[in-house]
């Protein structure tokens, strides 16, 4: 299975920059990353969704994941919000809107098969 995934914080003024990139680094495993002027970007292929998998399996939030990724999949991308705040403790907070002043991690994920991509990741 091949993919790409792109996760990207915004770093408010109010924010320090090395707590938003812990954010991203507790959830992903990323190959690259991009720190812009008011943004952070991890980049990396499918080894990069394992830690984010593995927190999946944990907190046994795998069906609720499912629903929300098949959700966000449109043509080759599956797209999804996590809580910025969360991810910062270690968690993973599946969000459908946009509730934190803060901002929230934007993920997407491009891959040949969205549906095989996400039974991987939510699988029992």
């Amino acid at each position: 299975m091949k993919c790409k995934i792109e996760a990207e914080a915004c770093v408010n003024p109010t924010e320090d920059l090395d707590k938003v990139i812990k954010a991203l680094s507790n959830l992903f495993e990323y190959e690259k990353l991009e720190i812009g002027k008011d943004k952070v970007i991890v980049l990396g292929g499918c080894s990069s969704l394992v830690p984010f998998k593995e927190f999946l399996e944990k907190k046994r939030i795998r069906d609720t994941a499912r629903k929300i990724f098949l959700k966000g999949a449109k043509h080759n991308t599956i797209r999804f919000k996590l809580s910025k705040q969360a991810a910062y403790a270690r968690r993973i907070n599946l969000v459908e809107e946009n509730l934190s002043p803060l901002g929230e991690i934007e993920v997407h994920i491009i891959t040949e098969d969205p549906e095989k991509t996400i039974e991987w990741l939510c699988k029992h």
